[in-house]
């Protein structure tokens, strides 16, 4: 959830080390476990309100993303969700420093629990196909060509809501589509997409792909695609969305991951011989 700093202190970051304006802000500064930020006094005065305080600590908010506020004007936010920068990383301390004492925080934007279980379903690392071919270096006419592709685990995050509720938000691949790249098109279930023998997810080609050389000067340059060196197929997983909370699943829609890979077709002649 996105806070907005109190003006009378400065926030400063938590990385691989400390990031602190000056090395005599050290003493004057303590870790707010609520928050999720270190809090320091722009002068003398520790702000720290016991020696009960938790020590210092890596806050859950690991994330910084930057965006602009609603004149346009450029800030930044805190998140649990992985896709931003990432403060745990050291490396990446110069950039998190840059952004934190130039840059203001963003206003408080106030989300529906829809809008926010579609932030986090956007957020997720929704895997793409990784298609494999058989036969592998080439299709032959008239035979099945085979695609297999690993099935991904589905993915779950809960997220605690501002009025304390908790939201479990789920992705699962629903479906794959393959276009053949010869205007054949199908869609399979994706743990149905396995290897020679036992996958579902086959197609035959009835024509050739060729180099325009070929298709031109050989013999049999006739029988080739007139335009194609390879097909073009297509791989997309449907990745379907839904949330709850306190309750049943609450379907969010759907998002497509795709990729394109060229797969070359030859054929086989039958020559007499005599």
């Amino acid at each position: 959830m996105r806070r907005t700093a109190p003006a009378v202190v400065l926030i400063l970051v938590l990385a691989g080390g400390w990031w602190l304006a000056a090395g005599s802000y050290a003493d004057n500064c303590y870790y707010d476990p609520v928050r999720g930020e270190l809090i320091c006094t722009a002068a003398g005065g520790s702000t720290k309100p016991s020696d009960t305080t938790p020590p210092r600590e890596r806050p859950p908010m690991r994330y910084i993303y930057q965006a602009t506020d609603a004149a346009g004007a450029a800030c930044y936010y805190w998140s649990p969700i992985a896709g931003g920068l990432d403060v745990w990383d050291p490396g990446n301390d110069p950039a998190v420093a840059a952004i934190v004492l130039t840059t203001p925080v963003c206003p408080v934007i106030v989300e529906t629990p829809e809008e926010t279980a579609w932030r986090i379903f956007r957020s997720f690392p929704l895997a793409l196909p990784d298609p494999a071919l058989e036969p592998a270096a080439a299709g032959i006419t008239g035979l099945p060509t085979y695609l297999a592709t690993p099935d991904p685990p589905d993915i779950t995050h809960v997220e605690l809501l501002p009025d304390g509720r908790s939201m479990e938000v789920w992705a699962t691949v629903r479906a794959l589509a393959v276009d053949w790249g010869d205007g054949t098109n199908g869609l399979f279930d994706t743990a149905t997409a396995r290897t020679y023998p036992e996958g579902a997810v086959t197609h035959a080609y009835s024509t050739k792909t060729c180099d325009p050389t070929y298709r031109i000067e050989h013999p049999f340059g006739g029988n080739c695609h007139p335009t194609l060196e390879a097909y073009p197929i297509t791989s997309t997983f449907t990745w379907e969305g839904r949330y709850r909370i306190d309750g049943g699943w609450t379907y969010l829609g759907t998002l497509a991951r795709t990729v394109t890979t060229l797969y070359d077709v030859d054929e086989v002649q039958g020559v007499l011989l005599r």
